[in-house]
């Protein structure tokens, strides 16, 4: 079935030293890249029910598309990020997915406890909002969706910073859309996230 919906997925080519440095920080770029690797597959993995309903599309960066070959059964296409701030590559996104459908959806690689629950949760709201968005434990969000193109949506946010979802959120109010919240996730950037990470999926078991 030929699905007008889009799920793009950003992800970065896990070369040591050059993916979740934060994290690398602590515990060895080569530990961090094999991590990032391993969750990659992880986020794919956890929404390949919604393949029904909405375009997988790698979002990728950091390598040419073949080295990202492992996750090609995965993924329905493939696109370049074009350079910029994590605005100007949302707005590239956007554009081209509304180009080809309805509703668009975005998420990262950094939220291991994102499912395709929380992304039919996402295209349930846009049924009734203009975009959706996933708080983030940290001030940003795990999940971005709009239901249209909204030119200069992503204007005037500060990323990665505890502001980035209340900038976000003030810049939907500045041009009148109906916005829906989904439940607050976190995502992994330290070895502090991974350790919570770790713990609460110890205590689930």
């Amino acid at each position: 079935m030929t699905t007008t919906n889009s799920l793009l997925v950003f992800l970065k080519y896990p070369e040591p030293g050059k993916v979740k440095t934060r994290l690398a920080c602590e515990i060895g770029a080569n530990a961090a890249a094999a991590l990032y690797r391993d969750w990659i597959g992880l986020v794919l993995r956890n929404i390949q029910a919604v393949r029904a309903s909405h375009r997988i599309v790698g979002y990728f960066d950091g390598a040419d598309v073949e080295r990202f070959s492992d996750w090609f059964p995965l993924v329905d296409d493939w696109l370049p990020q074009p350079t910029g701030d994590l605005g100007a590559r949302l707005t590239f996104a956007f554009e081209w997915g509304h180009a080809r459908g309805s509703q668009v959806l975005a998420i990262g690689t950094d939220c291991l406890e994102l499912n395709s629950t929380h992304i039919a949760n996402a295209a349930s709201q846009l049924k009734d909002h203009d975009a959706v968005f996933g708080p983030a434990s940290d001030g940003g969000y795990y999940l971005v969706g709009t239901s249209r193109l909204v030119p200069g949506l992503f204007d005037g946010v500060r990323w990665s910073s505890s502001l980035t979802l209340p900038d976000q959120l003030e810049r939907c109010e500045q041009v009148g859309l109906r916005v829906a919240l989904l439940d607050k996730l976190a995502d992994i950037d330290t070895a502090d996230d991974w350790r919570a990470y770790q713990q609460r999926q110890g205590d689930r078991r």
